[in-house]
């Protein structure tokens, strides 16, 4: 049963009369705009609290609109027109020059489709597109996610389409690493920039675009380095995470490359602004040990497998040297490291110190 309340004219001579009525179980409203009839509904159920705030507050918000000529303009409701709200809102994240360039991509496969008609199947077929491994695909869903959710906010869409999309899981890789005798022969036999290079990363752990933004004011007097920045495609940035920005030791050998390598260059490896930068130099010191070419990333792997098979540092010891943003992220990663063959407790071991020996055993 549909019944109607009066209409509520408003501002003389001007189109503002808007009524409400009730579909079902819900309120809906009834208005005109340029000769043309509108029936949208609230999404409130009719009840008396309700039917009370639609009088009270949305139809004289709507008669508003109509009088000031608000509700006449059109809001594109392009793919696009809310991804840039988004580039907006995202640009002041530390992450966000990392990812801009996948944010881009998104943007442009979309591009010019209004959003209210991509599909969740669209949204299927496009991560399904992408040849990268699950964990790489969750950046692009994420970013779809917070996208659809402003459309959502502004009333332009129904409901979010990417909720409840869920990607296969990546099988687990074990993680390439160098042996401390494979690290030795690469300390021993490289030269230049990649030596010095290499002190620091197998020594501290720190990312690529981390070690090519350092300069030498970042190593400090009190033995830590103060990661402060970060390099990469020439691009300045302050770090991956909030925890990015820390401090990591240095050893008197790292400091003693360095300084062989320094020029008046602000920065320390002077214009290497990328990890392909190295690749060269890092193929060619690989073939002369003759050891097995993983990526240059696996310095920082290294560092940590060995931290924790040393029984160097725990867990959330790692995460600051890391600077993850949390011990769970470390774990994520290293788990597979931490084995229960390398705990050993001794016979007598007691974690509680009580006395667990019964009167029956004293019988005995």
């Amino acid at each position: 049963m549909v019944s109607h309340s009066k209409g509520v004219i408003t501002n003389k001579g001007k189109k503002g009369m808007v009524t409400h009525y009730i579909k079902g179980s819900m309120i809906w409203l009834n208005y005109n705009v340029d000769g043309q009839r509108i029936r949208k509904s609230t999404k409130m159920k009719n009840t008396q609290a309700n039917l009370k705030i639609v009088k009270k507050q949305i139809i004289p918000a709507i008669e508003l609109k109509i009088a000031t000529g608000d509700i006449y303009k059109k809001k594109p409701n392009t793919f696009e027109y809310y991804a840039e709200i988004f580039l907006k809102e995202k640009c002041s994240n530390k992450s966000f020059l990392a990812k801009q360039s996948y944010y881009f991509r998104i943007i442009d496969y979309f591009r010019g489709l209004k959003i209210d008609v991509i599909t969740r199947l669209d949204i299927k077929k496009y991560l399904s597109s992408l040849n990268m491994i699950s964990k790489s695909k969750n950046t692009y869903k994420s970013a779809l996610k917070e996208i659809f959710e402003l459309a959502l906010d502004d009333n332009a869409i129904s409901h979010n389409p990417v909720l409840g999309i869920k990607l296969k899981q990546d099988p687990k890789k074990e993680i390439q690493y160098y042996t401390k005798d494979e690290v030795k022969l690469f300390l021993t036999h490289s030269t230049g920039i990649i030596r010095a290079y290499l002190y620091i990363a197998f020594n501290t752990g720190m990312r690529i675009s981390e070690i090519l933004g350092l300069q030498i004011s970042d190593f400090k007097d009190d033995g830590f380095i103060h990661i402060q920045r970060t390099k990469s495609k020439g691009v300045i940035g302050y770090g991956k995470t909030d925890n990015a920005i820390r401090k990591v030791p240095y050893s008197k050998a790292v400091l003693h490359e360095v300084w062989k390598i320094l020029s008046n260059n602000l920065f320390i490896f002077h214009n290497i602004n990328d990890a392909q930068n190295l690749r060269c130099q890092w193929d060619n010191i690989c073939k002369k040990i003759d050891v097995p070419r993983y990526k240059l990333y696996s310095t920082r792997h290294t560092f940590a497998t060995l931290m924790l098979k040393e029984n160097i540092v725990s867990i959330n010891e790692l995460a600051g040297l890391l600077g993850h943003s949390s011990p769970k992220v470390t774990l994520e990663h290293y788990a597979s490291i931490i084995k229960p063959d390398t705990v050993s407790f001794k016979s007598d071991f007691n974690l509680y110190g009580h006395n667990t020996v019964t009167e029956n055993d004293k019988e005995a």
